[in-house]
């Protein structure tokens, strides 16, 4: 009896002290389920270009078909090395620590900083015209096991075709391009063999920084070229104006890789269709964020042909587009 009361009497005690920790008498709360998973994707580029912004609005439509839309379960981050080059490595080097769940390397100078930095996050690349030029594997099955993406190179047998109905009978034609960039150097060497095959001559500049983009112009304007191209050179793009402004006054017409750029004083592009690659990108980064290993998911080449004309640039240097000559738009 008196064994009870004790138990009695230790049991209210318990409950007396709920005032202190309410906690010891009251239920137990049942766990509340979990949201759904947020993932967080960085955009990693050379630096701000409209290209880009397309490539990524692709990337992001690819996303949002596969049920991972922005605001919902979806965080973007988007960083950018301001041009330069050398900041690409320390720009990855960054990201990789931060615990996100893909990073989406940019230009195929951003892939190289990539391909030599990421080391714990995983990667599905855009806008980039040669990722194994730049480290990213030795085939689009045979690749880094961390990374895959999708790569588009223009047709340099087009661009020239382009260029040499502009102007027809040209003997010469210039570019100014960036050596370190594995993605120009392969252009220029496709363009360069092109037009040995038609006797015309190729005059080339290269640049370090785009703040040498104006004077390298004035060198290849020097030396009195028919029409100059420049190719997706990021170095280049960044400074473009230096480029389109001297170009346009000495009345010389330049053809580009990059459609997007042609409004600023460009005649003619020869490029790709950013979003396009964005969107089957977008598509292959779901797969990776739902479990998937890169290294089973081969490097696609995605390169759906745009060329854009523009006939206001063209009538302003007394230039004349062949009827023949038609854009894809």
């Amino acid at each position: 009896m008196f064994k009870g009361n004790r138990r009695a009497l230790a049991a209210l005690l318990v409950c007396a002290t709920a005032a202190i920790a309410p906690a010891g008498c009251a239920k137990k709360e049942e766990a509340k389920p979990e949201g759904p998973k947020v993932y967080r994707v960085a955009f990693a580029s050379f630096g701000p270009d409209s290209a880009a912004d397309n490539a990524i609005a692709g990337y992001l439509d690819g996303l949002k078909s596969e049920g991972i839309v922005e605001g919902r379960n979806l965080e973007i981050i988007k960083k950018h090395a301001a041009g330069d080059i050398a900041t690409l490595p320390t720009m990855m080097q960054s990201l990789d620590g931060e615990g996100l769940d893909l990073i989406v390397p940019m230009t195929t100078p951003g892939v190289a900083a990539a391909a030599s930095k990421l080391k714990q996050t995983a990667a599905v690349f855009v806008y980039t015209y040669d990722p194994l030029a730049a480290g990213a594997g030795k085939s689009l099955t045979d690749h880094l096991p961390n990374m895959t993406g999708v790569a588009s190179f223009p047709s340099m047998k087009d661009t020239v075709r382009v260029i040499r109905t502009l102007v027809p009978g040209i003997k010469s034609l210039g570019t100014i391009y960036n050596a370190s960039e594995a993605n120009s150097v392969r252009a220029v060497k496709e363009v360069k063999a092109e037009l040995d095959a038609a006797g015309i001559k190729l005059e080339a500049v290269t640049v370090a920084t785009t703040a040498d983009t104006t004077m390298a112009t004035q060198a290849i304007l020097e030396r009195k070229v028919d029409a100059i191209w420049i190719t997706g050179d990021n170095t280049l793009l960044q400074g473009i104006e230096g480029v389109l402004g001297p170009a346009g006054r000495a009345k010389v017409p330049v053809v580009m890789n990059d459609p997007e750029y042609v409004d600023r004083g460009a005649v003619a592009a020869v490029g790709i269709g950013w979003p396009a690659s964005g969107l089957a990108a977008g598509k292959m980064a779901a797969r990776v964020l739902r479990g998937e290993s890169p290294a089973g998911i081969p490097i696609e080449n995605i390169a759906n042909a745009r060329v854009v004309l523009n006939k206001k640039q063209a009538a302003k240097i007394g230039l004349a587009i062949p009827a023949s000559l038609k854009a894809t738009e």
